[in-house]
């Protein structure tokens, strides 16, 4: 089998030496490709893990690292995999971006309404109203199943302090509008000291519930290993 596993963040650039990312670790993401290669690693023929700069990556013999940077790279690297090879399952537990960098300026040269983009591999500190102008991010899960149609994919949504029934449905709108065979739903309000709650939705909506890292991380290599069978 030929797995692929996102994890951590993107991080988009605003210069050389700027750049806006958010709080994802990627710890859950090494502890699921840990527990598929300790479980299942002699069926693994290759554990291809598209990280985010910061993340760690688990180590072995079947393991390619591939460190990204923002979701332009995401979306680069995952589609070749998927063009190029046959993949089995993508467990995209990435926490990508929205929105990306379109252009750096300052509010006085958009009142002026001339050229108002900043050039230059470090953008000066002394300027007193930086502005960032912001574009939305390409959805790379919606290119998953166009890109290798056959592949289990497994979706993950993040909220943060939602009803229980809200997230629910929302990690199911996600499924569907994505084909996913699963969705991994989480609140933040369920994550910290120890213990990480976590929902996998399948496709006729009901769900397996989780308290740990761990325990989702067998859970999710349990259903994924039961659809490619």
């Amino acid at each position: 089998m030929k797995v692929i596993i996102t994890a951590g963040g993107t991080s988009e650039r605003i210069d050389d030496v700027r750049s806006i990312t958010n709080t994802s670790t990627g710890r859950l993401g090494l502890v699921i490709g840990q527990h598929l290669l300790a479980e299942y690693g002699d069926d693994i023929e290759q554990l291809y893990y598209v990280h985010g700069l910061r993340a760690q990556a688990p180590e072995g013999d079947n393991v390619t690292a591939i460190p990204v940077a923002g979701a332009r790279d995401l979306e680069r690297e995952l589609k070749n995999l998927l063009t190029t090879e046959k993949i089995d399952a993508v467990i995209h537990a990435m926490a990508v971006s929205d929105y990306m960098v379109k252009e750096v300026t300052t509010l006085d040269a958009i009142k002026s309404g001339g050229d108002t983009k900043l050039e230059g591999n470090k953008i000066s500190s002394t300027i007193d109203d930086l502005t960032i102008i912001l574009t939305k991010s390409p959805k790379v899960i919606g290119g998953i199943k166009q890109w290798s149609p056959d592949t289990v994919l497994v979706g993950f949504k993040l909220l943060s302090h939602v009803p229980h029934e809200e997230l629910i449905e929302v990690g199911y709108n996600l499924l569907k509008k994505n084909d996913c065979s699963f969705v991994m739903a989480n609140d933040l309000k369920g994550i910290g000291d120890g213990k990480h709650q976590g929902y996998l939705i399948h496709k006729d909506g009901t769900y397996d519930s989780m308290e740990t890292r761990e325990e989702i991380a067998a859970m999710i290599g349990k259903r994924v290993w039961e659809e490619c069978k």
